[in-house]
């Protein structure tokens, strides 16, 4: 069963309802990349819409599945080569975050799920699709969170690819 965690005011922020279409959750084209842009931790603009930053992670986990974690899996270089064309420095642990959320989406563990995925790989494959969409504060937020989130799990994840 998926956590429900605590969140405090300085985790709010606004965001547009996610749209019910029908089109899939993840592109193999090259993604689109935004002038790199400064945004308050606490303040996204949006449709005026506010929900914290683990609102946004449980709400957009729903939207993802085994094909999608499949696609995502196959994509994993983007991840670093994203992270490459940054400047990684102005976001502590950001290096660290893509690296270990690549490592999961090119393990057995990732590869062989099936649905429903369980949560901590669900916000794994969110974290991952919405760092390759913009870059800007909030997908760094979003890989750190989902990290902090679900560590043990990611670890013994990981821990299995090894035994």
């Amino acid at each position: 069963m998926c956590r429900e965690t605590n969140t405090t005011e300085r985790d709010v922020v606004p965001m547009e309802p996610k749209s019910q279409s029908s089109k899939p959750n993840i592109s193999s084209a090259e993604p689109k990349r935004s002038p790199p842009r400064r945004v308050s931790a606490s303040a996204w603009r949006g449709s005026g819409k506010t929900v914290t930053v683990d609102g946004l992670i449980e709400d957009q986990r729903r939207y993802l599945n085994s094909i999608d974690l499949c696609m995502l899996s196959a994509l994993s270089s983007r991840l670093r080569d994203k992270l490459k064309g940054t400047n990684a420095d102005e976001y502590p642990g950001l290096r660290k975050a893509v690296d270990l959320i690549a490592q999961v989406l090119e393990s057995p563990v990732a590869q062989l799920a099936r649905d429903p995925l369980p949560c901590w790989l669900a916000e794994t494959a969110f974290a991952a699709s919405y760092f390759l969409k913009e870059f800007d504060l909030v997908p760094a937020l979003i890989l750190q969170r989902v990290i902090e989130r679900n560590r043990s799990e990611l670890s013994a994840g990981l821990a299995e690819c090894i035994d």
